[in-house]
């Protein structure tokens, strides 16, 4: 019996490293654009990122697919970011200021998708960042039991208090409000002096 032969792995390769390159290609493009508008179109987007419309659509559906998938991709980066940063070493108010510095530096970039995602129901946004709160939640317990954070509120009041700082935060620069040179330091002392057992 004969068998028609399948298609060699080196013609596989090729097309799925293409497809890949497309893919991170859109969503840097999404990045761009929704930073400029967070209204902005496929078209914009596809524009930006030099392909035709109907190829974003092979890759996601719909505007919705697009940006959950622009936003798994911050999460991740902000995840390795928060890695990076070492949440596990040291005293924990310094290296909570550290993780602190390390994630708003990062965020720079997402500000308008930090804005679209607060349009979610509560819960579907706690979700999107449980990558993220998952590693500071050691963080905060450890702080906790050194007797650094307040433990008369629980772990997820801690988690909770940082996000809704850090997307006030997001939303005042955006609005103009208060400039980049100043929201850090006024991100990062707000929050520690909101966890901590002694104001900060």
């Amino acid at each position: 019996m004969s068998h028609q032969p399948s298609e060699p792995a080196a013609a596989t390769r090729p097309r799925r490293a293409d497809a890949q390159r497309s893919i991170e290609r859109i969503i840097d493009a999404a990045v761009d654009c929704l930073s400029v508008s967070p209204e902005a179109s496929m078209v914009d987007i596809a524009r930006h990122a030099g392909v035709v419309r109907a190829t974003i659509y092979v890759h996601f559906p719909t505007r919705e697919s697009l940006l959950d998938a622009v936003t798994r991709h911050a999460m991740t980066e902000v995840t390795q970011v928060v890695d990076a940063a070492e949440p596990e070493a040291g005293e924990p108010v310094e290296a909570l200021r550290r993780v602190l510095v390390a994630t708003w530096r990062t965020l720079g970039r997402y500000h308008a998708l930090v804005a679209i995602n607060t349009r979610l129901p509560h819960e579907q946004l706690h979700e999107r960042h449980g990558s993220v709160l998952a590693r500071l939640e050691p963080l905060v317990v450890r702080g906790q039991a050194a007797g650094a954070f307040r433990a008369d509120v629980p772990v997820s009041w801690h988690l909770a208090t940082m996000l809704a700082l850090i997307h006030s935060a997001s939303a005042e620069v955006r609005a103009g409000r208060i400039g980049e040179d100043q929201v850090q330091a006024a991100l990062v002392d707000t929050v520690v002096g909101a966890v901590s057992a002694t104001r900060a």
